[in-house]
């Protein structure tokens, strides 16, 4: 029993290592998912920003197309009033010259409301510019870490299946043990080849009938412990001497 529990070990020892290698493998992928959505969503916060600023660029344009037309208007009215014959015209050409002073001012003020804000969103684009290309060079660092990372993973993991593979062929007489083992890897994650100490399970914690126990110690039996809350049974092995 000794034999199979020492080759056992040195499967766990294998499975651990590849299992440690494709959880690293998962957690640099969802940092890389993680950072190309709020890639994603700032290059749509981008994008609607962009549109905000060309709007009010328009509007900009517009009034100032207001203003020259009201230029022209004044510049007309103007020249009218120099050539009035009445003074019923001359009042009415002072009233609609009042009126397009007031609107030329109304619009001169619209005009710098919106110059103020061009200039504040295109801060807001620059910056949001900057973070995004920013963001997109952080990716493409980190997706060439998971390509490189990738390469060496799998060279490991091949490496590691070959020598499990090994181990698995000194099992032929022992077959049985062999599939318990990998039935409960196929079914947990961690170790599934654990200690018995101080009367108990090192993996669930249950307390183990003193005559099992000793027989643990010995070294001439594997026994199958239930996690509580979990779905796989642990086999509990001597304690590591």
């Amino acid at each position: 029993m000794e034999q199979e529990l020492k080759l056992l070990r040195q499967l766990q020892e294998f499975d651990l290592e590849i299992e440690g290698i494709q959880e690293r493998a998962e957690t640099v992928r969802a940092s890389l998912d993680e950072l190309t959505e709020l890639h994603a969503s700032l290059a749509r916060a981008l994008d609607h920003q962009k549109a905000k600023l060309e709007d009010t660029r328009s509007l900009m344009r517009q009034k100032d197309v207001e203003l020259a037309e009201n230029e022209e208007r004044y510049k007309e009215s103007r020249d009218k009033l120099n050539r009035v014959a009445n003074t019923r015209e001359y009042n009415a050409l002072e009233r609609e010259m009042e009126s397009l002073r007031k609107q030329r001012a109304q619009l001169e003020e619209e005009q710098e409301q919106l110059r103020e804000a061009v200039q504040d969103a295109e801060g807001d684009v620059a910056e949001k510019e900057q973070k995004t290309s920013e963001l997109a060079e952080e990716m493409r660092q980190q997706q060439a870490t998971i390509e490189a990372e990738t390469a060496a993973a799998t060279k490991r993991i091949n490496a590691l299946e070959k020598q499990r593979d090994g181990v698995k062929a000194n099992f032929a007489d022992k077959k049985t043990l062999l599939r318990r083992y990998e039935f409960i890897r196929d079914r947990t994650t961690g170790s599934v080849i654990v200690a018995a100490r101080s009367g108990a399970c090192c993996g669930c914690n249950m307390l183990l009938p003193p005559q099992l126990y000793n027989e643990l110690q010995a070294g001439t039996k594997v026994m199958t412990t239930w996690s509580p809350g979990t779905r796989s049974s642990t086999p509990s092995p001597t304690p590591m001497k």
